[in-house]
């Protein structure tokens, strides 16, 4: 057997690496399996334009970086022949506690186009609501935007839309006066809502942007592929208060 040479550490038993190697090879498991959506949303971020819900949490992706680093290092030290040096076993296990913390109310949530989309239409039909309300009391709709703009933001509560770009800034709600409904523009960010008033405010329509699955502007659409416009006309044999079925979309 040859002596170690001068200043060398010598080297650990096997079955110790091993059982080491194994207990902390499953610690790293947890932290990929638990910080793993996190890095999916992250990378969805980067590729596409727009992004529904809140951004990576920095914690998560933090801790499952630390776990691969000390991981990586315990399998260099392994093939080696040496245990791995304390400090990188207690960077595993802080990794561990942190996902664990980070994860202890679950995934996520809102992250979905089909969940903005659902906020987007939900503020725009009590947009349309409000507005109705207006034009029956007042008998038109007002044709500025900037009526429009303060009663979107009443109705939002001045919130933005659950709607990102990949700067994770989140995308206002926004009133978009149109000319003319046949010829909607194509560059509207999600959130829009594009409106077109016919003159005297004696009617009006409302067309609702959204967000698509590949995080595309998308116009708002029935499940049977019609876009989902919500539509208001002056009637004075209309109630003070209309029908929140009055909308057609279509």
């Amino acid at each position: 057997m040859k002596p170690s040479p001068p200043g060398s550490q010598p080297r650990s038993p096997l079955a110790l690496r091993a059982i080491h190697g194994i207990v902390f090879g499953g610690f790293t498991a947890i932290c990929l399996a638990a910080d793993w959506p996190e890095v999916e949303h992250l990378i969805r971020t980067q590729l596409q334009p727009f992004h529904s819900g809140p951004s990576p949490r920095l914690e998560l992706l933090v801790a499952m970086l630390a776990a691969v680093v000390g991981m990586a290092v315990v399998l260099v030290r392994f093939m080696r022949g040496h245990s791995a040096r304390l400090h990188w076993s207690l960077l595993i296990l802080g990794a561990l506690v942190l996902s664990l913390w980070g994860n202890r109310e679950g995934v996520g949530v809102g992250r979905s186009a089909h969940s903005a989309n659902l906020k987007i239409l939900q503020v725009a039909q009590e947009l349309h609501r409000r507005m109705a309300d207006t034009m029956q009391a007042q008998g038109a709709a007002p044709e500025d935007v900037g009526s429009w703009q303060a009663a979107l933001e009443q109705v939002s509560q001045g919130a933005p839309t659950p709607v990102r770009t990949r700067s994770f800034e989140p995308l206002p709600f926004l009133v978009r006066k149109v000319d003319s409904p046949d010829a909607l523009p194509v560059d509207a960010p999600p959130g829009t809502l594009l409106l077109h008033v016919l003159e005297g405010g004696v009617a009006y329509e409302l067309h609702p942007v959204g967000v698509s699955l590949s995080g595309e502007s998308w116009p708002l659409r029935e499940p049977g592929g019609e876009p989902i416009v919500f539509r208001g006309a002056f009637n004075p044999d209309l109630p003070q208060h209309p029908d929140e079925n009055a909308h057609d979309a279509r």
